[in-house]
């Protein structure tokens, strides 16, 4: 079972919730990720637990717990990848129907064009 750990400390250390973690069950894998600019954990974890059964212990151990400062949340996670493999928010949009293609809200230049953006 594959838990969702939130509202964690970015002083909570890996070795902390496996030693919480421990008296539920084994756990499988423990996926905590990083912010890419300061290169801090974020503040929550994803962890498989070998079943069912210590998945929902472990629940019940860490939901609610306070480890340095902070209150835990704790729950099963969702897999939040959509049928098909493509984001709700990348949606389809027909360039032949202008009343569903998004408004061009760019500025006009000096030119009476619309301004381009640059890539970075």
């Amino acid at each position: 079972m594959k838990l969702f750990i939130g509202n964690l400390s970015f002083d909570t250390t890996e070795l902390q919730l496996a030693d919480l973690l421990s008296e539920a069950g084994s756990i499988i894998e423990f996926h905590r990720p990083q912010n890419f600019d300061t290169g801090k954990p974020r503040a929550f974890a994803f962890v498989t637990m070998d079943s069912r059964e210590a998945g929902e212990k472990a629940i019940e151990l860490l939901d609610g717990k306070s480890i340095d400062g902070r209150e835990l949340k704790a729950n099963e996670a969702e897999d939040r990848r959509s049928p098909g493999g493509s984001s709700d928010r990348a949606k389809y949009v027909p360039d032949n129907d202008p009343k569903q293609r998004p408004a061009d809200d760019r500025p006009i230049g000096k030119d009476g064009k619309r301004v381009r953006y640059k890539g970075i």
